[in-house]
């Protein structure tokens, strides 16, 4: 029996190389649905605000999934495939702490903003403030702290100037009463039982 040893292709039939071309930007567009660049693309071409801001926390740097990983996109609205709030990987405070160190936030005295969660000061993606705060110090404090400041209280602060909370106050926890990093230099103008409790 003889075989043809033709080296000779057949001849590609009229518009074959788009099929191919389709074929091989069709993978293309699947392996890319896989990496988190291609979802991070896919996710902001809704979430278009979720990265804006001065300051963008690293975590979205690294990609949606590396925190919302029970999200199946593929449906709108999306579905959660899990039990946590927006298809998280974990609850929101050990989320938070499996790139944040736990340490600074169980000192002896700790901010009740702490206990009501991150996002109660912090955006989770991105921010104009620094460090991701929602809004900038000391308006972020007077959201909650306001009574501190009214005038004629005799509990009120004694500012000796602009001074941010930071100056005295850490927004976190620390072994002090007040939540005071140190003295402030303010003291001797404060009322003598709010001297007392330091």
């Amino acid at each position: 029996m003889h075989m043809s040893t033709s080296t000779n292709p057949k001849p590609m039939l009229p518009g074959s190389s788009s099929i191919y071309l389709c074929v091989a930007l069709l993978a293309l567009a699947f392996f890319a649905a896989a990496s988190p660049s291609f979802a991070d693309d896919t996710c902001t071409g809704c979430h278009r605000d979720t990265a804006k801001g001065s300051h963008v926390h690293p975590a979205v740097e690294m990609g949606c999934v590396s925190c919302h990983s029970a999200v199946d996109a593929s449906k709108v609205p999306h579905v959660i495939t899990n039990r946590n709030s927006r298809g998280l990987s974990a609850k929101l405070r050990d989320l938070c702490f499996t790139c944040h160190d736990r340490a600074p936030f169980q000192k002896s005295t700790v901010h009740g903003a702490v206990l009501l969660g991150c996002l109660s000061c912090h955006d989770p993606h991105a921010s104009d403030q620094e460090h991701l705060l929602k809004q900038a110090i000391p308006g972020l404090c007077l959201g909650c702290h306001e009574e501190t400041f009214r005038p004629g209280k005799d509990k009120g602060h004694v500012l000796a100037g602009n001074e941010a909370c930071l100056t005295c106050h850490n927004p976190h926890s620390t072994d002090a009463a007040r939540l005071l990093v140190s003295l402030p230099a303010a003291s001797a103008e404060m009322p003598k039982e709010r001297a007392a409790e330091k």
